[in-house]
């Protein structure tokens, strides 16, 4: 069985991920797996099952889904990997096998859009994650319509300057070392609570894991059948 960082070394010679050290990308999808864990459990999301359907949204590069995938908590989740790359795609079930997770990872061949009008996902998942997906207003837009009412959408926000104390000291700690730190004026500007409240979705939250930023929103009601809009749409006119 392969292991995984080799793996993601060859995504990343593909272009599939960014320059950076690979073990830092994994430390920054380790967050991820930190945050849903958290989040999960600070609040029921609606009344699912005991093993939790999660999404990672473009999830061609591998991250953070196979990290996920192989992590301490990967039993609490059922694994659906989206990409609308074919080229990714196949570089995913190249992955899973590899990883001997073909068995406990589903692959999707599909544009967000699609996937969000699809009975097959639409409402089914407690957890969306996006660590490159698009803009705020186009990441919330394609997520909202996979999760059931309760789910969280869990996004990578951008580098900032972290206060190592807050980090320590502030904010709500969840079991699983994650810290939710509420609604920040950064996450506002990028999230603004009403274009999030019209895809159903909660005011963002800043949560931090690992030393990196994450934005967390909640489903508090059905996204409407309006959103997602046709494909290319979102992109070409985002919410916010």
């Amino acid at each position: 069985m392969t292991s995984l960082e080799p793996l993601l070394a060859e995504a990343r010679d593909f272009g599939y991920l960014g320059s950076q050290p690979i073990g830092r990308q994994i430390e920054h999808a380790a967050g991820f797996a930190d945050v849903c864990a958290g989040a999960l459990s600070m609040a029921s999301a609606g009344d699912g099952p005991a093993v939790d359907r999660l999404l990672d949204l473009g999830a061609g590069g591998g991250l953070p889904g196979l990290v996920l995938a192989t992590g301490p908590s990967a039993d609490r989740f059922q694994l659906v990997l989206i990409d609308s790359s074919k080229r990714r795609t196949e570089w995913l079930w190249h992955a899973v096998e590899a990883l001997g997770l073909d068995a406990a990872v589903q692959i999707f061949l599909e544009r967000a859009e699609e996937a969000g009008r699809s009975p097959l996902h639409r409402y089914q998942y407690a957890a969306v994650v996006a660590r490159s997906f698009g803009r705020p207003g186009v990441t919330a837009e394609c997520a909202a319509p996979l999760l059931r009412v309760g789910g969280i959408l869990i996004v990578s926000e951008p580098p900032a300057q972290l206060d190592d104390a807050a980090d320590s000291a502030d904010g709500a700690a969840s079991a699983e070392g994650a810290r939710c730190l509420g609604p920040a004026p950064q996450l506002a500007q990028r999230w603004p609570t009403a274009g999030l409240a019209e895809l159903g979705l909660s005011p963002a939250e800043e949560w931090r894991a690992r030393g990196f930023r994450y934005a967390v929103v909640r489903s508090e009601h059905a996204c409407t059948e309006r959103y997602p809009r046709r494909n290319g749409v979102p992109a070409k006119r985002p919410l916010f």
